[in-house]
């Protein structure tokens, strides 16, 4: 009898269930990882709470003091004085009143602490060439207010009276005796308009950006003027310079002081001139008197 052939099965290795050695350890370190984390960050937070805890307790500690001296009603600001260095550049009673009137009543660490700065913009609307305001400690009820101001481009001279001028919009009557209306170049007026109280219409032939322009083209030739004297109404100037009376017009500066330059370096009796006219009637011609 034959016997049928029994074909072998091929052996097929069986994959283990159980997780081994290094499988285990990493998903070990994972765990340990999750917990260090939670743990770090716990302490984060607890530390976070506990700094704001003090933080808040110290701030109604530092309340409870300042309630007891700054915010005593005996320390509201009552007397008010502006210092030498202030009046000594520009004194305004106006201006004065106008910040006691902000400053009295107040404590002085609650101005410091914010309320300072939206003072001194109320103040600069009204005063703007007002640059700074520093506020020292006197005694309880007493503080002395420091100004510091922005120095005019120019000074214009009507009669006895200064007014500075910062801008086309921005002018205001100085002190002659304060620095504000001691620096920089003055422009006169003649006689016939003394008895002005503003400069309403001063700008109206000449507007500011002119004279802010054409000022210190003014200063650099005529390096020894004298008086710088506008003709209100008109676009005319008249220099007076070492003996000479010297007519300049509104339009086309640059020229005219080319003109007497050229005059001044080539001119043999230019020492002997005492009027020149460079623009004021004719652009074409240099009129002179000897």
């Amino acid at each position: 009898m034959a016997r049928g052939l029994v074909q072998p099965r091929p052996f097929v290795k069986k994959k283990s269930s159980t997780p081994s050695f290094s499988a285990g350890r990493i998903i070990g370190s994972k765990r340990a990882n999750t917990i260090q984390k939670n743990g770090f960050l716990l302490l984060v937070a607890k530390s976070y709470a506990g700094w704001v805890i003090v933080s808040i307790i110290l701030i109604l500690l530092g309340l409870f003091f300042l309630k007891g001296t700054w915010y005593n009603p005996n320390y509201l600001i009552q007397n008010i004085t502006y210092s030498p260095e202030t009046r000594a550049q520009y004194e305004n009673t106006e201006l004065f009143v106008l910040t006691s009137k902000y400053l009295r009543g107040q404590y002085l660490n609650t101005i410091q602490l914010g309320e300072k700065g939206k003072i001194l913009s109320k103040i600069q609307e009204q005063y703007p060439f007002v640059r700074n305001m520093k506020i020292e400690y006197q005694s309880p009820q007493s503080i002395k207010v420091d100004f510091t101001f922005d120095y005019p481009k120019f000074r214009v001279k009507i009669g006895e009276k200064f007014w500075g001028v910062w801008n086309g919009k921005n002018t205001e009557e100085l002190q002659s005796g304060r620095a504000l209306a001691q620096t920089g170049v003055t422009i006169d007026t003649p006689a016939y308009l003394s008895g002005t109280e503003s400069l309403s219409g001063f700008f109206y032939e000449v507007n500011f950006e002119r004279y802010e322009q054409n000022i210190p083209k003014i200063k650099q030739t005529f390096t020894n003027i004298e008086r710088f004297v506008y003709l209100a109404g008109s676009p005319n100037f008249i220099v007076f310079e070492n003996g000479k009376t010297i007519y300049l017009h509104r339009d086309n500066l640059d020229y005219q002081l080319q003109k007497y330059l050229w005059l001044k370096n080539n001119y043999k009796n230019f020492a002997g001139i005492y009027e020149i006219d460079l623009g004021s009637q004719t652009q074409n011609r240099v009129i002179i008197k000897e």
